[in-house]
């Protein structure tokens, strides 16, 4: 849980970074790993004595979240954490595909040895994290891996377009996770991503990472419906309290 010492901690490390920069950053974290979840109704009094700051900069860093899709704030019904809607989950996974492939037939023949010295041990600290259950640094270093490989093609159109279309999907592709038999295959998929890697065989990495975003596509459509089914009040449940 991220309580205002961490928020009050990075204020001060990042030194250039405003406070409301600083709130905006640990609320996005908040929503995108799941402590906020869809249909939580926020309530502004609760987040200033939470993280012990004024409205003024609460309010800057919500009207971001809600311009970026992540907060539903109408005057009627107060702020809620936006849900997450199947259809955009898979219009966006229709696209992420299309990237995948065009990023697996691009990558391997552009990256240096060093590039792949340097993605070999991001894959093996997530490995690790996995063995140790960790898997909110998991899924962010996981998360990290994918936009590596969208750099390294060395297109910052590719880039650019794989970066916007991986923040839609980002808060649901946490559920992803939630599975320990679902987590275990992920990282059997990463294991099949980089030894086409290795093997420098762009057709091969194209089918291994369409396969893997289709697999994650499928495991939360279906979390999402499980989710519809059992929580009636998501956003009563998950109510900040004054």
């Amino acid at each position: 849980m991220i309580e205002w010492n961490s928020v009050r901690a990075a204020y001060i490390v990042a030194g250039r970074q405003t406070l409301h920069e600083t709130l905006l950053e640990r609320l996005r974290q908040m929503i995108q790993e799941g402590e906020l979840a869809p249909g939580t109704r926020l309530s502004e009094q609760a987040l200033c004595g939470r993280f012990g700051v004024s409205r003024t900069p609460l309010r800057e860093a919500l009207k971001i979240l809600a311009a970026d899709g992540y907060l539903d704030w109408r005057a009627n019904r107060g702020i809620l954490v936006a849900e997450i809607q199947p259809a955009e989950i898979v219009a966006a996974f229709e696209l992420l595909s299309g990237l995948e492939r065009l990023i697996g037939e691009i990558v391997s023949q552009r990256m240096t040895p060093d590039d792949m010295q340097a993605v070999e041990l991001m894959h093996a600290d997530m490995v690790r994290l996995h063995a140790q259950s960790d898997r909110a640094a998991y899924f962010r270093l996981n998360q990290a891996i994918h936009a590596e490989l969208a750099r390294l093609t060395r297109n910052p159109v590719i880039e650019d377009v794989y970066g916007s279309v991986q923040r839609r999907v980002y808060r649901a592709r946490a559920l992803s996770n939630t599975e320990r038999l679902r987590w275990d295959a992920s990282v059997q998929e990463h294991e099949r991503i980089m030894a086409a890697l290795r093997a420098r065989d762009p057709a091969r990495l194209a089918a291994e990472l369409v396969a893997h975003s289709k697999a994650t596509e499928a495991v939360i459509l279906r979390e999402l419906a499980r989710l519809e089914l059992h929580e009636t009040s998501p956003g009563d449940a998950g109510k900040l309290k004054n």
